[in-house]
């Protein structure tokens, strides 16, 4: 089975177009899955690590080499990926890292990954110690105005409300809650790297 076939049997299992699937592991040009389905590339270490950490069932041994089944048979990895680092250190990170853990959470199967919250920028509603559950999303489709979110450039990473800009078609503001010292960002929606929607907060209490 050739790389093109390996990655081309994931992306049927997804139920997506290739280019909604490049775009779903955080790739901005599907072109690079077209390379490796002309012959020119072969599935990366990197690229293997976006899928598994979208897809964490896909064994990225079987990606990367065609040895064993397409699935990995650790149960441990079935539910979402947690991470011990925080979030915003995370998703800066350009190589993948193994998740610490994988919790399971009804109603959050399409989520991406878990992880904990050190700053208090967004508190009250996010406080420093809780945990956010994200699920990856296109920088370039609308967004749920005055949601949560991950923004992610090349100069920064933020946990921030969002809102489109009324002047800009093509830009965002990133905003705290009023009375956290923040000043409210603008953003180029051609400036983002990732963009992650919170679906869930945990709260870990001290009793």
């Amino acid at each position: 089975m050739t790389d093109w076939q390996r990655l081309e049997q994931v992306i049927k299992w997804t139920g997506l177009s290739t280019n909604a699937f490049a775009a779903g592991i955080g790739l901005k040009r599907s072109e690079n899955l077209y390379q490796i389905k002309r012959g020119n590339n072969s599935i990366s270490k990197n690229l293997a690590e976006l899928i598994t950490r979208k897809y964490p069932s896909v064994n990225r041994a079987w990606l990367l080499t065609g040895e064993g089944d397409m699935f990995a048979e650790n149960e441990k990895r079935e539910g979402i990926p947690y991470y011990k680092k925080d979030v915003l250190r995370l998703v800066c990170e350009t190589a993948g890292c193994d998740a610490d853990d994988y919790i399971r959470m009804p109603g959050f199967g399409e989520c991406d990954f878990a992880a904990p919250v050190t700053g208090d920028a967004m508190a009250p509603e996010v406080p420093a110690g809780a945990t956010v559950v994200l699920e990856q999303v296109d920088p370039l489709a609308p967004v749920l105005s005055g949601e949560i979110y991950v923004a992610v450039t090349s100069a920064f990473a933020l946990l921030r409300y969002v809102k489109p800009d009324p002047e800009i078609r093509d830009a965002l503001w990133l905003t705290a809650p009023a009375g956290a010292g923040s000043e409210p960002v603008r953003v180029l929606r051609e400036h983002l790297i990732r963009l992650y929607l919170v679906k869930g907060i945990v709260i870990h209490k001290v009793l």
